[in-house]
C-alpha cells in the first residue's frame, strides 16, 4: 500500500501492472470452473470479502496509473460494480459486520510506522455505502487481517513491539466492533 515517507515517488506497493494481481476471480466447486468476475486492467485487487448472503463481493481496488486503493464492491455474477470509499489513503482488508456496516483498514490516520518508511493502517468502521467512516483502534502500528467472531467481536492481528518477533508472528486481539 501506499509510498515510503522518504520519497512520495518510490512506491511500497506491488503489482504495476502484473496481470496474475489484477483480477477477482470465481471458482465454480461444481464444475472447477474460473471465471473472471473483474479485470482491472493493470490495477491491483486484494482482499475480497464475500458477504454472508454470498450474493455480494467486498474488496480493494487500487486502478491502474493511480496510488491509492479504495473499496469496491461487486456482485457475485460480475455486475453491479460500485465504488465504497476513495481518497489520497489506502482503504483496504475489509469486512461485513453483521449489522450491514463495514470495517475496514486505512492509511488515513495518516501514521508511519516507527522503524521503517511506510504507512500505517488502523481499523475504520463505515456504513454500507462508505458513509460517516470512523476510526474505531486507536494503534500506533498496523492492525491486520480483522475477521468477525461467532460472538460480534473482531479478531485481528496486531503489530507490536512487545514480547514477539520482528516478522515471525504477531498476538491475536479481539474487540467490540464499536
Amino acid at each position: 500500500i501506499g509510498y515510503y515517507c522518504d520519497d512520495a515517488q518510490k512506491k511500497a506497493y506491488t503489482g504495476n501492472g502484473r496481470p496474475d494481481i489484477g483480477a477477482l476471480h470465481v471458482l465454480d466447486p461444481r464444475t472447477s470452473q474460473v471465471a473472471t468476475i473483474l479485470d482491472a486492467k493493470g490495477g491491483s485487487v486484494r482482499d475480497p470479502q464475500v458477504h454472508y448472503d454470498g450474493r455480494r463481493i467486498l474488496f480493494a481496488l487500487r486502478k491502474a496509473g493511480e496510488d491509492h486503493y479504495g473499496l469496491h464492491e461487486i456482485d457475485a455474477d460480475g455486475s453491479n460494480l460500485r465504488q465504497v470509499t476513495s481518497g489520497p489513503w489506502d482503504d483496504y482488508e475489509p469486512i461485513y459486520l453483521p449489522d450491514g456496516d463495514l470495517l475496514f483498514l486505512s492509511t488515513r490516520c495518516w501514521r508511519w510506522v516507527n522503524c521503517w518508511m511506510t504507512q500505517v493502517g488502523i481499523m475504520y468502521r463505515a456504513g454500507p455505502n462508505g458513509e460517516d467512516p470512523h476510526q474505531v483502534s486507536a494503534n500506533t502500528e498496523h492492525d491486520n487481517t480483522p475477521w468477525v467472531l461467532p460472538d460480534g467481536r473482531i479478531l485481528y492481528g496486531r503489530w507490536e513491539y512487545v514480547d514477539r518477533s520482528q516478522v515471525e508472528y504477531h498476538h491475536l486481539w479481539t474487540m467490540n466492533p464499536d
